[in-house]
């Protein structure tokens, strides 16, 4: 730590009294924090200061804090003392606090410092935040590229399926042109076996009337028996007179 930067004696010893629970009733913050308050000044004289200075003088305890340009505010509960930089909770900003004699460290060159020094952690923090935003970009550079790839290799794929299907139905076409030419030749050859037998019955239908009506030209008729003596019955009687 730089010279500047020291915090003052009486200033850290005076926030650490602060800090002491065990004096609360004594002297401690105020609610906001922003200043501290002395209830009692002979309880302080008497119990706490000599825990925390070489003296336990309550007049030399105030002109010190006059010297560190501490205000003084007389409340209904006692004595308030205010500094700019002297709060609750910043033991940080104790560094800042000087003497009124002392002018390496105005209050204003402090107040830049410290705004200096915010502004120093606000770009740390951009910086982080850009190198984080420019991974991140290079990542989704990286993922759009690989699904630009897989893309492409979905668009060939479905490009040759679709070629392979348009193959499949010109060949099924053709397979069913084949089988209804195959179909129609089968009809037509069970049509002309059909008609080529029906012809050749008409023809033995034909052949054996042609037979039938040859037969009965000159033909003694197949129902009287030629060869029997049997006599009809006149004739009967005619032969039977003749032996009278």
């Amino acid at each position: 730590m730089s010279v500047k930067n020291i915090i003052p004696t009486f200033i850290l010893k005076t926030y650490q009294m602060l800090e002491d629970k065990m004096s609360e009733n004594i002297i401690s913050w105020i609610n906001q924090g922003t200043a501290f308050i002395v209830y009692n000044q002979d309880l302080l004289e008497k119990n706490v200061l000599q825990n925390f200075f070489k003296h336990s003088n309550y007049s030399s305890f105030v002109r010190q804090l006059n010297l560190y340009n501490f205000k003084k505010v007389k409340s209904n509960e006692g004595f308030i003392f205010k500094h700019n930089f002297f709060r609750k909770g910043t033991k940080q900003m104790l560094r800042y606090i000087k003497k009124k004699n002392q002018e390496d460290q105005p209050i204003t060159s402090a107040i830049q410092e410290e705004r200096a020094s915010h502004i120093q952690e606000e770009q740390n923090l951009f910086k982080e935040c850009a190198i984080d935003i420019k991974q991140t970009n290079n990542k989704l550079k990286e993922d759009m590229k690989l699904l630009q790839e897989t893309s492409s290799y979905l668009i060939d794929q479905m490009q040759n399926l679709n070629y392979y299907i348009y193959n499949q139905n010109v060949d099924i076409e053709q397979k069913f042109k084949q089988v209804g030419q195959m179909l129609q030749a089968i009809n037509e050859e069970l049509k002309s076996e059909k008609q080529s037998d029906s012809n050749t019955i008409n023809q033995t239908i034909v052949r054996k009337e042609e037979f039938y009506q040859d037969s009965k030209v000159g033909s003694p008729n197949p129902y009287v028996d030629y060869n029997s003596t049997a006599l009809n019955p006149l004739d009967y009687e005619c032969f039977i007179d003749s032996f009278l």
